[in-house]
């Protein structure tokens, strides 16, 4: 009997939905309360680019932070705004409040994408950039000074490493004017082109002061300060109420799209923010999203960088339902393709294009090496195709550029003694040694073959082009494999030291050449994974949130989640903005793109395939979690509950009438419920996985539940799951939580429990112990949180590493701003930054108790260059 239950259970079954009324899920997310938990909230205005709240409308933009004790300075941004196709500072406005600032709070309001706080107590203000007008609006209780400081034109990289700017690259002084009430500064550069900044104020009915200020760009002619006043001028007119609700109408729709909720607050919080920034990033008629949006910052990487950085940012659009965003970049390669044909050699230019390591919006980039760069941004639009349906895109515009791309890859192709045909030396972005047949390129060629051929076998186009891809895919050389370490960055190169990027594995990741379900191909996927990961040492963020990724396809639970929470601890900044030598927006928004991964995953080995995967890589941990209106590819929206640790409906619309394939992770036999019967098949695919196919025509709904057990109404609600009351609100301020004494008194206060406060600080690891490095700026500073129960005195142990001969350090245990106890420490040098060693750092006599700071700061003004690993209070025996 035993065996015959088995049987059956791995045997086809077809369920038909009956006649009665049709099962419906019900919407009870409520947005305001929902994101208001997740707003960014400062308890001290911050001081810094990536501490700041950030806003924007896909071309104008602001940072908002406090400079020194005087001004709340907003850095003026506009994406587009270059010289010699790299992205420069504008300058910022300044609202100067007469006083000293002496404290100041400070929250960004998702829900209406309005940055608003108060100076002092008594300064109260809100600003705003305008979601569909060219303008950003300020409104101030007070009578503040509002002050515009003009930066000058310079060469970002030069500026950033400090070179002398020649005399020929300097720019025409800025032209100060005002009239009617508007004041400009109107900058031209030598070559032609420039921008205007205008700005204007008018008193409100209630009684507070409005702001409007926009910038203006011509990248040929010479700048017109009039089309700048005039915009000025007609918001003002408007009046910060009627601007201030149009401007959230805009965003009240769409923040709905798509929802996602998960018992994790702090990862869900990350995730809304990026959903945020994406909006405030880019739109579809606006330029695509570069390495900072329209908050320009210090730099080396003025540019669009195309061998990752676009890739990934464009990642997170796609399943989360906001593929207006996504045609930003799809729309940038359309009007690019003569500069992307123009980037290859002239003779290879009949049929091909690329693109190089960098460019501006024109997608002017002489290609060289790294040639599969292109390539790689079709992918991405392929994604745009896949999750949208739209034929007419893949056939007109798609279709033709990556038969170019390809075409490009195959010209560099030769055949070897082995009959196969072989890449020559070639970058595998970011790894230092070069290397013949990199996996990078092979993997690149071989998906766009395989969809170029699928492609036009779907399409019925009969392109005269298909046998030789057919050819040059049976030919292609295999991805290079070492026994030990899995994928090798290229023939004969093995990866033999820590490497940031993921360029060996896209086969993996997000190509999905390989089938991480398989028995047979799951091992070596795992091998390089595990063999790419634990190689610390040059590890950045998108290597945590690519692995995390990953880790969710191999359906590997918790551990997908744990590399995130490392990607948040080590990594993020307070604002969820991410800094290396310059902003790098991607790494966030691939974190967003990892987080879909955990929640809904629907790649397929074959190109047109479609497999929906509901919470595929939930970990058990995680009992609650909700998806709506999400996307899947093939065109589906997707709407998933899990409750107590079992997914308990499952609801597919069809929005192109592709095939309908899920795999639903619902128990027993499936249902389904809609406004007609549906023929409902389940079966095991060739992995062993349960999949039920649904006969969904375009348009219609399915709702998938078990048979055993039918939602209740009470199943069927869409809603956010319950938060943790600790998380809340955890980005903006850093929340630490007050550290306990343990039970002898002392206090150990480790990495990953501090607050960092400067841009170049990151968690590294030495074997399984953080320490904290990159204090590479002397007004960097660290922080705990401690809970002191009593006046104490306290020894202070210190575990750091240094190469440099002294380091000084000021200890300080801090209370409502005022420093309590201060102790002054002088490290000798350990030897390197891996070399640690603990030592006597003083005493602290503390003569009160309560919440305080533990600080570590600079003692001599210049950059400490020290590793933190940890600091032990021990309370001094008497």
């Amino acid at each position: 009997m035993k065996f015959f239950l088995t049987l059956l259970c791995l045997l086809p079954f077809a369920i038909f939905a009956d006649a009665a009324a049709p099962l419906e899920i019900r919407d009870e997310i409520r947005w305001p309360e929902f994101l208001a938990r997740h707003d960014l909230v400062w308890e001290n205005l911050p001081s810094a680019w990536h501490e700041g709240a950030f806003i924007g409308n896909g071309l104008l933009g602001a940072m908002i932070y406090r400079r020194d004790d005087e001004a709340l300075r907003l850095d003026v941004g506009r994406s587009d705004v270059g010289w010699r196709g790299n992205r420069i500072a504008i300058g910022r406005f300044e609202l100067v409040p007469g006083e000293k600032i002496r404290r100041g709070q400070m929250r960004l309001d998702l829900w209406n994408a309005e940055a608003r706080g108060s100076i002092n107590g008594k300064l109260s203000w809100r600003a705003f950039t305008h979601a569909e007008q060219l303008i950003n609006a300020v409104e101030v209780e007070g009578t503040p000074s509002f002050v515009f400081i003009h930066e000058p034109v310079v060469d970002a990289r030069k500026f950033y490493k400090k070179e002398p700017i020649p005399q020929k690259d300097r720019q025409p002084d800025p032209r100060f004017d005002s009239a009617d009430g508007v004041s400009w500064c109107a900058q031209s550069f030598q070559e032609g082109g420039g921008y205007v900044v205008a700005w204007g104020q008018r008193d409100q009915p209630n009684g507070r002061r409005m702001f409007v200020w926009t910038v203006d760009y011509d990248e040929a002619a010479a700048p017109v300060p009039s089309r700048a006043a005039e915009r000025v001028q007609r918001a003002l007119a408007q009046g910060m109420e009627t601007l201030a609700a149009s401007h959230r109408a805009w965003w009240h729709a769409w923040w709905p799209k798509s929802f996602l909720s998960v018992p994790d607050t702090r990862l869900e919080s990350f995730y809304w923010i990026q959903m945020y920034k994406l909006g405030s990033a880019t739109r579809a008629d606006r330029p695509a999203i570069d390495l900072m949006g329209p908050w320009f910052r210090t730099t080396p990487w003025p540019r669009i960088w195309w061998n990752l950085n676009i890739q990934l940012t464009y990642w997170p659009v796609y399943a989360a339902n906001r593929l207006d965003i996504g045609e930003s970049l799809t729309r940038m390669l359309d009007r690019g393709v003569s500069n992307l044909v123009l980037n290859v050699p002239a003779e290879m230019q009949s049929d091909s294009a690329g693109i190089g390591r960098t460019s501006w919006y024109d997608c002017r980039g002489q290609a060289g090496r790294e040639l599969g760069n292109l390539t790689w941004a079709l992918h991405n639009y392929w994604l745009q195709y896949r999750y949208s349906g739209n034929e007419t895109m893949l056939r007109e515009q798609l279709f033709p550029l990556l038969k170019r791309a390809a075409t490009y890859l195959i010209r560099h192709l030769k055949p070897g003694d082995d009959g196969r045909l072989h890449f020559p030396d070639d970058i595998s972005p970011e790894y230092p040694q070069t290397a013949p047949d990199t996996n990078y390129n092979l993997a690149l060629l071989r998906w766009a073959l395989t969809t170029l051929i699928a492609t036009d076998a779907r399409l019925k186009l009969n392109d005269p082009a298909s046998p030789r891809w057919r050819e040059t895919l049976s030919l292609l050389a295999p991805c290079p494999v070492d026994d030990k370490t899995g994928y090798m960055i290229g023939r004969g190169v093995p990866l033999t030291q820590s490497h940031r990027h993921f360029s060996h594995l896209l086969m993996f990741y997000p190509l999905h050449l390989e089938d991480p379900d398989s028995p047979s191909a799951r091992p070596l996927l795992e091998k390089s994974l595990d063999h790419w990961i634990h190689f610390e040492g040059a590890l950045q963020g998108y290597s945590f949130t690519g692995a995390s990724a990953m880790s969710s396809w191999l359906r590997r639970r918790g551990p997908n989640v744990e590399l995130l929470g490392q990607f948040l601890d080590r990594f993020v900044k307070p604002n969820t903005m991410y800094l290396e030598a310059g902003p790098v927006i991607e790494t966030p928004l691939a974190g967003a793109a990892a987080v879909h991964e955990i929640v809904l995953q629907s790649w397929s080995i074959e190109p047109f395939g479609t497999r929906i995967r509901p919470f595929p890589a939930v970990p058990d941990v995680w009992r609650d979690a909700t998806i709506h209106n999400m996307l899947a590819e093939g065109a589906f929206l997707v709407s998933a509950a899990r409750r107590e640790g079992r997914t308990r409906w499952v609801r597919v619309t069809s929005l192109a009438g592709n095939p309908c394939r899920v795999e639903t992770g619902l128990e027993g036999p499936v249902a389904a419920s809609g406004a007609r019967p549906f023929a409902v098949t389940t079966e095991p695919d060739s992995n062993g996985r349960m999949i039920t196919t649904v006969d969904l025509r375009k348009g219609e709904s399915v709702l998938l539940y078990p048979v055993q057990q039918p939602p209740s109404r009470d199943d069927l609600a869409v809603a956010a799951v319950a938060p943790q009351p600790d998380r809340l609100n955890w980005f903006g301020s850093r929340k630490t939580p007050p550290i306990k004494a343990r039970t002898d008194g002392s206090f150990v206060l480790e990495a990953t429990t501090a607050a960092l406060h400067g841009e170049k600080f990151v968690i590294n690891r030495r074997g399984q112990t953080p320490n904290i490095g990159g204090w590479m700026k002397e007004d960097g500073w660290i922080s705990w949180n401690v809970r002191i129960e009593k006046p104490t005195t306290f020894r202070v142990r210190l575990v750091y590493a240094t190469p440099r001969d002294t380091t000084k350090l000021r200890l300080a245990l801090e209370k409502d701003g005022e420093p309590i106890a201060c102790a002054d420490v002088t490290l000798p040098k350990t030897g390197s930054y891996e070399t640690f060693r603990e030592t006597d750092a003083g005493t602290l006599v503390v003569g009160t108790a309560g919440d305080c700071l533990f600080t570590v700061r600079s003692g001599d003004g210049r950059a400490p260059l020290v590793n933190i690993e940890r600091v032990d209070l021990s309370p001094a025996r008497q």
